[in-house]
């Protein structure tokens, strides 16, 4: 048996969900999540309806959010660092007919905002709990971050609960997901890996400990040693500021994860190779996915075999690449296709043009860049959408990124096109130095000539003191007029 309902009658007692504020039993987390739901309900809220959630990370993000999916109800996680145009935007685009958050916030199209803390206690307590499936039956609608033109919400219809059944099954299964297991949540549940993991763990049974505020690298590791934690999920940014902690994993106890996920960004060599060595044997696995959906794994061996590949394809999942003569050959870049006849078909909220160029038959594709070995194993190289066309010819700027990025004197990197007159755009690099290591651009740009061809080598290195990113720690790559051009 599985699902939160299902545990609320086997173990009601047992801890859910642990923030700073104290433990929430499976037993209190259903209560409250059938009275989220018995108050949309009044409202008027059914089934496959939209309704915001628009907070930082806490307890209530997860009542409401997992509450509504086993309604089938759909909630639509908006990013908290959104400004209020943006915020507004999704809520107009998703049709959200309420929004629960953690500030005021008002929209003419929304029948009620319910504000987080007093508001949202009285409603709950003036609410008829409802009837709910043991499991969610459904995902958020999560808007996806914007590479092209408008950010786009993914939206996937509600399933009857035996298929929903299967499909949380098969998630833990992957995952070897059980009820003693303890899951720490350090990303913004906004976003669909941290929410998509954290929400499997409950229906497993397991417990799961919220962190809230921004990512602290010593608040991780005192967190994963005082709650016994087993599994996360972390990007790449999340391992490059534990491990610069002063001493390996800020001198915690770490050895009760079996399980560090990572995902979200491409992850430098010589990081993965040392949190291969500071977390424990067999933790560190990788995987390759989206919103839109998941597609690989790698394991912590594998990936010492093939270094920077990010894995073979999942159960039932076949990985196509598309060269400009067709299907690409072993080694052959193209873009990436993946087919996975046991996943739920997404659309692209409204928009019916952007759902039909990601879909070929019954592979989708979100625009990345890659290749397969003779072995299956995938090794990403950009994204369609990234690649810099100088002089007729295309560069694909995470293939610049990794090899500045190996420099001793390289903390970050992001290299982006700009307008050039005579050749279309020019390569450009921002770099963030290494702390108390002297820089100089012109001997970098050197050093990169030594293992790039010149075309591919930026023509201008811009040293910066930090790079944008995004809540998940994505660099966010600038676009054409950030920065001056040669006109």
């Amino acid at each position: 048996m599985t699902g939160i309902g299902h545990f609320a009658r086997a173990t009601p007692d047992a801890a859910a969900i642990v923030t700073t504020k104290g433990a929430l039993s499976f037993a209190d987390l259903d209560d409250r999540q059938r009275r989220v739901v018995g108050s949309l309900r009044a409202a008027g809220v059914r089934p496959r309806d939209r309704v915001g959630v628009l907070s930082f990370n806490r307890a209530e993000v997860l009542e409401v959010t997992i509450g509504c999916l086993r309604a089938g109800i759909v909630p639509v996680p908006v990013n908290p660092l959104l400004t209020d145009p943006e915020i507004a935007y999704i809520v107009e685009d998703s049709g959200a007919r309420s929004l629960f958050a953690d500030r005021p916030f008002e929209h003419p199209n929304l029948a009620g905002v319910i504000t987080f803390g007093d508001a949202y206690e009285r409603d709950l307590a003036e609410a008829k709990p409802a009837r709910l499936a043991d499991v969610v039956l459904g995902r958020p609608m999560h808007y996806t971050s914007g590479t092209t033109g408008t950010t786009k919400g993914v939206w996937v219809t509600p399933e009857d609960e035996a298929s929903a059944v299967r499909r949380s099954t098969a998630f833990r299964e992957l995952w070897a997901l059980e009820p003693d297991d303890v899951h720490l949540v350090v990303s913004p549940l906004a976003h669909s890996a941290p929410h998509r993991f954290a929400t499997r763990t409950l229906e497993s049974g397991g417990r799961v400990v919220l962190l809230q505020g921004r990512f602290d690298a010593e608040e991780t590791m005192v967190a994963i040693e005082l709650f016994g934690i087993t599994t996360t999920f972390m990007v790449p940014t999340h391992l490059e500021r534990i491990l610069a902690l002063d001493r390996a994993l800020g001198g915690r106890d770490a050895s009760s994860l079996r399980l560090l996920a990572h995902a979200g960004a491409p992850i430098r060599e010589d990081t993965k190779r040392a949190a291969l060595e500071v977390f424990p044997p067999g933790s560190l696995w990788e995987f390759y996915g989206s919103t839109e959906g998941q597609a690989t794994r790698i394991s912590p061996d594998e990936w010492l075999r093939k270094p920077g590949s990010v894995g073979t394809p999942l159960p039932g999942v076949r990985i196509s690449i598309a060269g400009p003569e067709g299907e690409a050959q072993p080694g052959e870049p193209g873009e990436v296709w993946v087919e996975d006849p046991g996943a739920e078909r997404f659309e692209y909220w409204g928009d019916r043009t952007k759902t039909e160029a990601a879909w070929r038959g019954g592979a989708f594709s979100v625009g990345d860049l890659g290749y397969l070995d003779a072995d299956g194993y995938l090794y990403l190289t950009g994204r369609k959408h990234d690649t810099i066309i100088t002089g007729g010819v295309n560069v694909y700027p995470q293939e610049v990124e990794s090899v500045l990025a190996q420099h001793p004197a390289v903390t970050e990197v992001v290299v982006f096109g700009v307008p050039h007159p005579e050749w279309g755009e020019e390569v450009h690099a921002r770099v963030v130095p290494a702390p108390h290591m002297p820089l100089d651009p012109e001997r970098l740009r050197r050093w990169a000539r030594e293992r790039l061809a010149g075309y591919k080598c930026p023509r201008r290195i811009e040293l910066v003191s930090d790079l944008e990113h995004t809540a998940t720690g994505k660099i966010v790559r600038p676009r054409p007029g950030d920065v001056p051009d040669h006109g």
